[in-house]
């Protein structure tokens, strides 16, 4: 009849309980590993997302001021916005510059309750 071949069925073929426990051990790891990885870019593609709306929040801000029929204040103003369901804290200030007949506007965008600035935008605009 057939011999004793190490556990294994009468033809030899299957895997021990020993090397699936091994397989599963190892399919776990790099499981771990993966997943861990997605959950990076899933953290880092949230923070691209905030910094993409901040640009875009402070670019319509400055375009705003460009658009204004009459001469900017100077001093520093703060606001709020909106993008994409998410808000906002927008400061603007608007300072001199050398040049007669031009202001700097510096636009910080961060959110609300955060210290860190997610977008500083600066751009210099003529008198109408």
């Amino acid at each position: 009849m057939g011999a004793f071949r190490g556990g294994r069925g009468a033809d030899g073929r299957g895997f021990t309980l020993l090397e699936v426990l091994i397989a599963l051990v190892i399919l776990a790891i790099a499981l771990a590993a993966v997943m861990r990885s997605l959950i990076g870019a899933i953290s880092i593609s949230g923070a691209l997302r905030d910094r993409i709306l901040a640009l875009w929040v402070a670019e319509n801000r400055l375009t705003r001021v460009e658009a204004m029929v009459r001469w900017p204040p100077l001093g520093v103003r703060h606001t709020r916005a909106h993008e994409d369901g998410r808000r906002f804290a927008v400061v603007t200030r608007v300072a001199r510059t050398a040049l007669r007949g031009v202001r700097r506007v510096g636009i910080t965008v961060r959110r609300p309750r955060h210290r860190e600035v997610l977008m500083r935008l600066i751009g210099l605009v003529r008198r109408p």
